[in-house]
């Protein structure tokens, strides 16, 4: 059996995902992009955090509880007022240092900035997939893969049953 390693870019998918409509189940989407014929080694989520925000450690919580690796870092208001972590450097680093403990990495994220990273794990010999919502799938990115996984055609497969439709958004992006 291969070993894989997946590797999400959580504000890249909750922001995709709230585009669409919906919230993710993340157990679910791991499971997902596992498959049966592969050993999952590690699953890391990253995350930009707010310390004011209870209701994002929940889940952060939740998360760790349930099998992922959350590397986390504090918001910060970029000069263009938006808030942000910059998490891509972590990622990248993550994604090389298992790159002789796996046979396939699976990148959850679409940010052109993972274009080089690949490039480089896919001329190490890994197998290199990226799953991906349309909206925010960098071409660039595409060309490094293997294999896309397209996330718009599989919402069945990761959506959570019940959405919080009703919820204020403010809500909704605490719990990342």
């Amino acid at each position: 059996m291969t070993k894989c390693a997946v590797f999400i870019d959580g504000n890249n998918v909750f922001h995709s995902a709230r585009q669409l409509g919906f919230e993710v189940d993340y157990s679910k989407m791991l499971e997902m992009l596992k498959g049966r014929d592969r050993v999952l080694l590690r699953a890391f989520f990253y995350t930009g955090v707010d310390e004011s925000a209870d209701r994002q450690r929940g889940f952060l919580h939740w998360m760790r509880r349930n099998g992922f690796r959350v590397v986390q870092k504090q918001v910060k208001l970029d000069r263009d007022g938006i808030r942000r972590a910059h998490l891509e450097v972590e990622i990248a680093t993550d994604m090389m240092a298992f790159s002789d403990k796996v046979d396939t990495i699976i990148l959850v994220s679409g940010d052109e900035d993972f274009a080089y990273p690949l490039s480089v794990l896919a001329q190490r010999g890994l197998r290199i997939e990226v799953a991906g919502f349309r909206s925010a799938m960098s071409s660039k990115v595409l060309d490094c893969a293997d294999h896309h996984i397209d996330l718009d055609s599989m919402l069945d497969k990761f959506r959570k049953d019940s959405p919080y439709d009703d919820e204020d958004p403010d809500d909704f992006r605490e719990r990342l």
